[in-house]
C-alpha cells in the first residue's frame, strides 16, 4: 500500500483554504491562525512557513498542518480539520515522524486531541510534556464598554522595532531564539505597551498568530496597578476594531489571570493544548 504523504498546499492557495475556515473564527487553529500567516508571507515572502495537505486534499475537508520556523529549537506544528472524523488528521500527524526535526505541536483545541494521542502512541516510548490552558472569548459588545484610560504618568502606544529587545527581555518565556518571534509580532500585528514619563516599557500585550491576545507582562515594580487589565482591554479594543474574534488562552494553573480576564468578561470556550 502507497505511504501517506505530506503534500504542501501552496501559498496561492491559501486564501481557499481560508474561505474554508470562515465559520472557525473562535477555533485557535482555525480562521485566525491561516489569516495571520497570510499576512505574515505577504509582509515576508521568505518567512520559513509551509503549509500541508495530506496526499494532496485539503479541499474535502480542510485538513491541514502548517509548519512554522521561528528561527527557534523547534518546528512549530498547528492543525486542524472540518471533519468530526479525525482519521485523515491523525494520518497527516503521523506523517510528522517520517521528517527530522523537533516539533512543537500548538495550540490545538480539545476536539482535537484524539489525533494529538494516536500521534503520540506512533512515537512511544517518547516522553511528550503538554500545556494546558484556558480558551477565552469576549463579546464585541462587552469590549466596546472596556475603559482604556491610563493612570496619571502612563502613556500608551503600539509597540514599535525598538522595544522588540525590551519585550524579549522581560517576557517570562524570552531566550535569543524568540527573538525573531518577538519581532514579527510587533511588525505585522496590533499591540499595545504602557510607557513612564520617562519612555520606560512597564507593561505589554501582543497579538499571537492565533489571533488571540499573548506575552501578557506587567514589570514587577508595577503589578497591583491595574496595568494588565489595562493592556487587555486596549488590546481587546484594537482587535474588536478590525471586527475579528477577541480571545486569549491562559494557561490552567495561572488563578490570578484567568480571575482577572473573567472579571472583564471573557468566557472559557475550550481547552487548548501546547505539546513538545
Amino acid at each position: 500500500m502507497t505511504p501517506h504523504a505530506l503534500v504542501e498546499i501552496l501559498p496561492s492557495e491559501w486564501n481557499n483554504l481560508l474561505e474554508l475556515y470562515a465559520q472557525r473564527r473562535t477555533e485557535s487553529t482555525g480562521y485566525n491562525l491561516i489569516k495571520n500567516y497570510i499576512k505574515w508571507i505577504e509582509q515576508e515572502p521568505d518567512f520559513n512557513v509551509k503549509c500541508f495537505s495530506l496526499d494532496g486534499d485539503w479541499q474535502s475537508d480542510g485538513t491541514f498542518l502548517i509548519i512554522v520556523i521561528n528561527d527557534a529549537k523547534y518546528k512549530f506544528v498547528f492543525f486542524n480539520t472540518l471533519s468530526d472524523n479525525l482519521e485523515r488528521l491523525t494520518k497527516a500527524l503521523i506523517c510528522l515522524t517520517r521528517e527530522p526535526g523537533d516539533y512543537k505541536l500548538h495550540d490545538y483545541g480539545a476536539r482535537l486531541l484524539p489525533a494529538m494521542e494516536a500521534y503520540q502512541r506512533e512515537l512511544a516510548p517518547k516522553q511528550f510534556a503538554t500545556t494546558q490552558a484556558a480558551w477565552y472569548r469576549v463579546s464585541k459588545e462587552t469590549v466596546v464598554g472596556f475603559s482604556t484610560e491610563p493612570p496619571a504618568g502612563i502613556s500608551l502606544r503600539s509597540l514599535q522595532a525598538e522595544d522588540v529587545l525590551t519585550v524579549n527581555t522581560i517576557w517570562r518565556y524570552g531566550t535569543e531564539n524568540t527573538l525573531a518571534f518577538i519581532r514579527r509580532l510587533i511588525s505585522y500585528n496590533v499591540s499595545v505597551g504602557a510607557f513612564d514619563a520617562e519612555g520606560k516599557l512597564l507593561a505589554c500585550c501582543l497579538r499571537l498568530p492565533i489571533g488571540a491576545l499573548g506575552v501578557l507582562h506587567v514589570l514587577d515594580s508595577h503589578r497591583r496597578l491595574g496595568l494588565g487589565s489595562l493592556m487587555v482591554r486596549c488590546l481587546s479594543k484594537k482587535i474588536a476594531a478590525l471586527d475579528e474574534e477577541v480571545l486569549a488562552p491562559v494557561v490552567v494553573e495561572n488563578t490570578a489571570s484567568r480571575q482577572m480576564f473573567e472579571k472583564l468578561g471573557f468566557v472559557k470556550i475550550d481547552t487548548i493544548y501546547w505539546t513538545n
